[in-house]
């Protein structure tokens, strides 16, 4: 149907890609579903795992990545770890950046890219968004992915850079900047995986004005709180087998990796939440990856599917929202 009023409006479609891990292979089908439609993306702002899908698509080598993906193994992700003295953060990220140029050139700047390409990372002394829109792709784009704990930060002037993630998992702001009139967002932290856990962030997040009163728990002294034991190893073996273990007696505790994905769920699903009361995209896709890990890259399958189920759900709301303003 003609549509004599878009005539009036900024149609340049932008495209948020937000960061969560693995979790982030979601976004290959919803810029693949959007290409379906026939839905152009004028521009990309991508935080993480959001910024490598966005500048792969724009460097051209998507579909590769695609394939790559859904043959890639345990084997092959433990290949691209190179596992540093624990200092600044376990790995040092310089096998990631090998991995990357297959997909990336290395010479690729983000000033050239066909589609107007942002990159998101975090200043680690300020806590604000640092956003790319000149520069080096893979330089960005290691900077944007530098989980805490995980990646070694990136040196930059006389601070450091962390995951994009941890001021601005979901840059749908950095789109309005951009110039977007229409923007669509692919939020990958619609939710945390686990109950308690959710319980918690409900309570905090009731204190910074996201949730509301009646979400709220309180603490009625009915509940211990329990704190492990520091029980000496007899060797190192045993010290490494007590730091990766899950279960300390009777009572479960999870592992030192599982601590820190769980942490970074729960980073940016508040920090998601607060991003949409204040940045509201024309469409919010949220493909259900609960179930799924920072690193489960070996799950790809799985995780592409619900990503076009997700785009499925949303697809009268983008032909309604999006399609017939173009």
């Amino acid at each position: 149907m003609f549509n004599p009023l878009k005539i009036f409006r900024n149609r340049k479609v932008g495209l948020a890609l937000g960061s969560g891990g693995a979790k982030g292979l979601a976004h290959i089908s919803v810029i693949e579903y959007l290409q379906g439609l026939g839905i152009p993306v004028n521009m990309i702002a991508g935080s993480s795992i959001g910024a490598v899908v966005g500048a792969v698509y724009c460097c051209g080598n998507l579909s590769r990545l695609k394939d790559d993906m859904l043959h890639f193994s345990k084997k092959e992700l433990f290949g691209i770890l190179d596992i540093t003295m624990p200092k600044s953060g376990l790995l040092k990220g310089n096998d990631f950046v090998r991995f990357m140029k297959k997909y990336i050139p290395a010479d690729a700047n983000i000033e050239d890219m066909l589609i107007t390409l942002s990159i998101v990372a975090t200043d680690y002394y300020t806590g604000k968004s640092v956003i790319f829109n000149r520069g080096n792709v893979l330089e960005a784009v290691r900077a944007s992915v530098s989980i805490p704990g995980v990646f070694v930060p990136v040196v930059y002037g006389g601070s450091f850079l962390i995951d994009g993630g941890v001021a601005n998992p979901l840059p749908v702001d950095v789109l309005e900047t951009m110039g977007a009139g229409l923007t669509i967002a692919s939020n990958l932290h619609p939710g945390l995986p686990y109950a308690p856990m959710s319980d918690f962030v409900r309570r905090q997040g009731k204190k910074i004005g996201i949730l509301k009163k009646d979400e709220i728990d309180t603490v009625d002294g009915k509940r211990g709180i329990a704190v492990p034991d520091e029980k000496p190893a007899r060797t190192w073996f045993k010290n490494i087998e007590q730091w990766l273990s899950k279960n300390e007696g009777k009572q479960y505790y999870p592992s030192i990796f599982e601590v820190m994905s769980q942490s970074i769920d729960i980073m940016g699903y508040v920090n998601t939440q607060n991003i949409l009361k204040y940045s509201k995209p024309t469409v919010l896709v949220e493909p259900d990856l609960l179930s799924f890990g920072t690193m489960d890259f070996y799950r790809s399958y799985d995780i592409i599917a619900e990503g076009f189920r997700a785009c499925s759900d949303k697809k009268s709301e983008l032909m309604r929202k999006i399609k017939i303003w173009l």
